[in-house]
Order: C-alpha cells, then sequence, then structure tokens
C-alpha cells in the first residue's frame, strides 16, 4: 500500500462488503424547503425559525462568534456573515463557540435553529439560499454559526432533524478543517497561494502530515471520538501515515497512541494489510472486523457502514 498523501481528494471508500468506489470531496448540492409558505418572518433575536415539523420556538442568540484566526478566508461567505466558529476548528478543534454547556441532543436541536436561521435572513434579503454558488459560499454562509462539535451533532444525528445531505456538509466542512489542519489545502483555488504562507507542513512529509493529524484529531471532543465512525478511520489513517513516513525515512517513530482501542485494532489491520500485499481485502481481516465490533459495542447506536483508507 504506497501511502501519496492523506488529501481527501484521494480517499478511497470501501463498504462493508468490499465494494471499492471513490469518495466525493467536495460539498453536494442540496435543495433546500421552500419558505414561501412561511410568511413573513422577523430576523431579530427572537424570531421563529422552522424545520420540516413546522414552526420552531423562538430562540436569542445563546452561542458566541469566534475572533477570526486567519482560515475563514478559505471559507468564504456572503457579505455581512461570518465563517469563523467553523474556521476556529482548524486551529482549536476543541472549542465550543457554539455548542459549549449543551447536550448533544441540545446541540442538534440549536443547529437546526441556527441553520433556518440563516435561510429565512438569506431569503429576507431578495437572495434565498442557492445549492450551487461559486466556491460554496452558500454552505458556508448557511452553517457558518456552528463549531466542530456541532457539526459532529449533525454528521451523527438520527433524529431526522437534518436530512442526509445536510449531514454530508457537515462532514465535508469537517473534511476541510481537518485537511487545513494537517497542511493540506482545502478551499478556493483563488487562494491556495495563500496557504503555504500560513502553514509550516510541508505536505510531502508524510510524517509531519501524519503526526499533525493524529495530535489535531486528539483535541476533538470525546462526543465525537465515542460517536463518529469517522474519527476513528481518520485517526487511525493518520497514525499509518506517520508510521509509514518514519519507517521511510529510517528513524523511530513516537508513539502517538490514541487511547481507544477500536482505533489501535483497526491500525493494525492497516498494517497487516500492507503485509499481506495485493489479493487480500480490508474488510477480511479479523482486525479489521474486530476494530469494528469494538466501536459498535462502545457506539451501538452509531450505524456505520463504510471505512477508508488512503492510497
Amino acid at each position: 500500500m504506497n501511502i501519496e498523501g492523506i488529501s481527501h481528494s484521494n480517499i478511497r471508500t470501501i463498504s462493508r462488503t468490499g465494494t471499492v468506489k471513490d469518495s466525493a470531496p467536495t460539498i453536494h448540492a442540496y435543495a433546500i424547503q421552500s419558505y414561501q409558505d412561511l410568511g413573513p418572518a422577523s430576523v431579530s433575536e427572537t424570531a421563529g425559525t422552522y424545520d420540516t415539523f413546522g414552526k420552531v420556538t423562538p430562540t436569542a442568540a445563546s452561542f458566541a462568534v469566534a475572533a477570526p484566526n486567519g482560515y475563514d478566508i478559505y471559507m468564504p461567505v456572503r457579505p455581512g456573515y461570518s465563517s469563523t466558529n467553523l474556521a476556529l476548528a482548524v486551529t482549536d478543534p476543541s472549542a465550543e463557540p457554539f455548542s459549549s454547556g449543551k447536550t448533544k441532543s441540545e446541540v442538534v436541536y440549536a443547529a437546526r435553529k441556527a441553520v433556518d436561521a440563516r435561510h429565512i435572513r438569506m431569503a429576507e434579503s431578495g437572495e434565498p439560499f442557492r445549492p450551487k454558488t461559486n466556491e460554496a459560499v452558500d454552505w458556508y454562509t448557511v452553517f457558518g454559526d456552528l463549531d466542530r462539535r456541532a457539526l459532529n451533532a449533525i454528521q451523527t444525528d438520527e433524529s431526522s432533524f437534518f436530512s442526509s445531505v445536510e449531514r454530508e456538509i457537515a462532514h465535508s466542512i469537517m473534511s476541510q478543517q481537518q485537511s487545513l489542519a494537517m497542511g493540506l489545502y482545502h478551499g478556493p483555488t483563488r487562494l491556495a497561494g495563500t496557504f503555504a504562507d500560513m502553514e509550516d507542513i510541508d505536505p510531502s512529509d508524510h510524517m509531519a502530515v501524519g503526526k499533525a493529524g493524529a495530535l489535531w484529531l486528539d483535541q476533538v471532543s470525546v462526543e465525537e471520538k465515542t460517536t463518529s465512525s469517522e474519527w476513528m478511520e481518520q485517526r487511525a489513517a493518520a497514525q499509518y501515515l506517520y508510521e509509514s513516513g518514519a519507517k521511510q525515512a529510517g528513524v523511530k517513530s513516537e508513539d502517538l497512541s490514541s487511547g481507544y482501542k477500536f482505533v489501535d485494532m483497526l491500525l493494525q489491520a492497516y498494517r497487516e494489510l500492507e503485509q499481506l500485499g495485493d489479493g487480500h481485502e480490508l474488510n477480511y481481516l479479523p482486525s479489521y472486523q474486530k476494530a469494528w465490533q469494538l466501536f459498535v459495542d462502545q457506539v451501538p447506536a452509531e450505524q456505520s457502514t463504510s471505512t477508508t483508507l488512503f492510497f
């Protein structure tokens, strides 16, 4: 297994049945519910917002807006809006300007209202949300209030408060946050040249990229670590990349153990697959099956159907 990088552009998705398919590296466009029958709405802090079940009770702004950290330029928004809460995760994935003090179910509910409130505000401006915008401006505009924990709450939500496409958007933004934190550019093409000045990580240095990814993923919320199979996969892949880079460089690798048995077992499966070579599939390895069993036993509500490998 030759690792060429850990960019989300070369992730391949392996289903539990063994079928391999390319994953989509960009946020998928989606259609939002029409607000034409909702009537006039105020954009004040006490404005009611809406979801698929009807009107949600009024809410006041009960979250903070993070200061710019320089990465928000890679998550462009409409004038008058901010994506600083999204960008904050690049430098501090543990920060919770939106979700602090809330249970996961409360985060899901608050995120639904925040997203709907932005939809209404955009519609009232005469320029409603458009599913296809240059540089995904409208996607960042709609999700701009949310922090990393809120995005994970959406991605792993099973209450039907969010559509499958909204969960894909949350997943894609989370992937972007991780990529930027690892020194791998993910953002508007016109700004690619500015990213080198933001990072001191050489994207061709597998040790540096892998270590940065592992340490960054260790900082996310415990909630994400124990409810997101994506975290398990990415954490194991980042450590594997680091160790492989160290081996290629002929240096002793540091112990980057995550402290989670299911991550350790998945990492073991990656190593075994490399040793076995061509003609073998990850999902048939006992260590791979054990990793998933450990994860499911710890998080029985999580219904994951795929895993990822970096080639």
